[in-house]
């Protein structure tokens, strides 16, 4: 088993999960944390997914962390609980509020070296 794929944006207690990743993860594992969710149609700003990613990261080392949606996007054509433009829109502010956190990340381990 290398990869987790964590429904985390709809999470009440995100810290509690964290911390019990923190606790189990192995070397060899990959943990992909959900920082959009789909089934609510308010859309994610972009800030708010890098912040997500930056508290995923006080837990999950850098290089073993990805970003994924929670559970929702339907690929059924009978689904119409969200719209097309929210979806795409919602996937916008995922691919770049992680690479907002990537820069943040990046700068961060560029001064400690």
């Amino acid at each position: 088993m290398g990869n987790f794929y964590l429904q985390l944006a709809s999470e009440t207690n995100r810290e509690r999960v964290l911390t019990c990743i923190r606790d189990h993860i192995q070397p060899w594992q990959r943990v992909f944390v959900g920082v959009i969710n789909p089934v609510d149609a308010r859309i994610e700003t972009a800030e708010e997914v890098c912040e997500r990613v930056l508290e995923a990261a006080k837990y999950i080392p850098v290089e073993q962390l990805g970003t994924t949606d929670d559970c929702g996007f339907s690929p059924f054509d009978d689904d119409q609980s969200t719209s097309r433009q929210i979806a795409f829109d919602k996937i916008r502010a995922r691919i770049e509020g992680t690479r907002m956190a990537e820069e943040k990340l990046t700068l961060k381990r560029q001064r400690k070296i």
